[in-house]
């Protein structure tokens, strides 16, 4: 039935865990139409903690770009440096955290761009993106224990062309260059 007002949010049911991860929980959560109580079935929901995105830009207009082996896509991914933000730990503080152990680089304080959902479909978590200006090579790596990142500079006049192409193609990386366009266009 297509709704003629304004849609209401669904009334949540009994909830079940189906698998525990290091990094999520997948649940089963019943939920029913609040102006159709016999209409109701079960979901999918990823529970995962928030997340980080750096934009990350040095003093010459270079971005610090990071590349990895990404398991979901079987291959290799172009992205921004970012991670999971930690219990009792601030985005902003995740932010500056996962670029000095990414890629050695530090900056200006974060500057919040924006925080969307990583995917409101599945998913219950926000994804928190910060610009780093004045980045800079301050200290060695500092990587997790199955990480192995490639530091990679390139200019920000780039970005277009490596959106397009495909080259940067983590869909919440995107995001993030789609909110500093808008935070640019802000500061104007």
């Amino acid at each position: 039935m297509t709704p003629t007002g304004p849609i209401e949010p669904w009334i949540p049911g009994p909830r079940t865990t189906l698998a525990t991860t290091r990094i999520f929980t997948l649940e089963s959560q019943q939920w029913t139409c609040p102006t159709e109580p016999d209409r109701s079935g079960n979901f999918a929901v990823i529970n995962s903690p928030d997340w980080v995105n750096v934009l990350a830009i040095t003093p010459d207009e270079n971005m610090v770009l990071v590349e990895q082996f990404r398991f979901g896509v079987a291959g290799l991914s172009l992205e921004i440096p970012g991670g999971i933000v930690d219990p009792g730990e601030e985005p902003a503080t995740t932010a500056v955290r996962e670029l000095a152990e990414e890629t050695g680089y530090v900056g200006d304080p974060p500057i919040p761009l924006g925080a969307i959902s990583g995917n409101a479909a599945i998913l219950n978590n926000r994804v928190h993106t910060y610009l780093v200006r004045n980045a800079r090579l301050d200290r060695p790596q500092n990587l997790d224990e199955n990480e192995q990142i490639r530091v990679v500079l390139a200019p920000l006049s780039d970005a277009p062309r490596l959106l397009r192409s495909g080259t940067i193609h983590h869909s919440i990386v995107v995001a993030a260059f789609a909110l500093y366009n808008a935070w640019t266009r802000e500061q104007e």
